[in-house]
């Protein structure tokens, strides 16, 4: 007896979850990242581009130059498989970001923040030594014909920083393969945290890709240091000529202000149209399911802007 109604008190202490008394339970709250919740100035800049040191045909100082007297307010020469010094380009005023173009039979990225080259044997390989030496890999003109890189391929990468989403001199050639904001959709969509940059990747002060693609980066102060932490932040754009003024989240409504003249593009999870702004400003009402939220600018004469995505989740 003794042991049953221990029994039973037990049982009876277990069941007494169930009183019929309701059982509070907290809804997750949808969570908008804001890569730009830091503030400060926006710097245009390029990291794809040759010298003389590479494949180009110009002196890294005159190609410094060019990009200073056009507005720019920093720039990374990227040659092949060499790191260009900074001092040969580069002024306080227009200060230099160290990239190297890391280049292989089987793929080319862009290694942000890297002063040299290693060899690889894939694209995983070439990836992990440039994510392991500090640096930001990007991979670099995707949709090449000469160096092309398959969706099956790209998604199985781990580590990947960036995505070169728009290259003006592949445009140029082919416009089919200039601009692979579809890969980044899928990359996006299948949970990579991969980022969009755009560059000319000119390769002499003739060509006619010069100056036609670039990055804004949202950064506190304009030398290297700040730049890249706020590349690292995602606290950039990526352009053709349409440009954003306004890039934050307030609660779960996400804002966007572009130049007079362009209209806006909201975009989620597998590319899809989230809403269309014919404007210059707008707003996004988050729901939760989207997984991520970018903004695309279309501004005059076809020109574009991408922000980086807002990653949506609940916690």
């Amino acid at each position: 007896m003794v042991l049953g109604v221990a029994g039973s008190a037990v049982l009876g202490h277990q069941l007494g979850l169930s009183t019929g008394k309701p059982v509070a339970v907290t809804a997750k709250k949808i969570v908008v990242a804001d890569p730009y919740v830091a503030g400060g100035t926006w710097y245009k800049g390029n990291l794809h581009v040759a010298s003389v040191r590479g494949v180009g045909k110009d002196l890294p100082s005159a190609i410094g130059a060019w990009y200073a007297a056009h507005g720019y307010a920093f720039l990374g020469i990227s040659d092949m498989n060499t790191y260009t010094w900074g001092s040969e380009y580069g002024t306080r005023a227009h200060p230099a970001v160290p990239v190297v173009d890391a280049t292989y039979p089987f793929a080319e990225l862009l290694a942000v923040g890297m002063d040299h080259w290693q060899p690889a044997s894939d694209l995983q390989g070439a990836i992990d030594w440039i994510a392991h030496e500090g640096g930001l890999p990007v991979l670099a003109g995707p949709g090449s014909t000469v160096r092309p890189q398959s969706l099956a391929t790209v998604l199985a990468a781990r580590g990947l920083f960036g995505l070169e989403i728009y290259d003006a001199r592949l445009a140029d050639i082919n416009s089919a393969q200039a601009d692979t904001t579809a890969m980044w959709d899928r990359l996006l969509s299948a949970g990579n945290r991969v980022y969009a940059f755009a560059g000319d990747d000119a390769t002499s002060l003739h060509d006619p890709a010069l100056g036609r693609a670039w990055i804004e980066v949202l950064a506190s102060a304009q030398d290297p240091a700040s730049l890249l932490s706020s590349l690292r932040q995602g606290a950039f754009i990526a352009s053709t000529g349409a440009a954003f003024t306004r890039l934050n989240v307030t609660g779960t409504i996400i804002a966007a202000e572009a130049a007079s003249g362009s209209s806006l593009r909201f975009i989620g999870r597998g590319g899809q149209l989230l809403k269309a702004v014919n404007g210059s400003s707008g707003s996004y009402q988050v729901r939760g399911d989207e997984g991520y939220v970018r903004v695309e600018a279309d501004g005059e004469n076809g020109t574009k802007g991408w922000s980086q995505p807002f990653f949506v989740s609940r916690r």
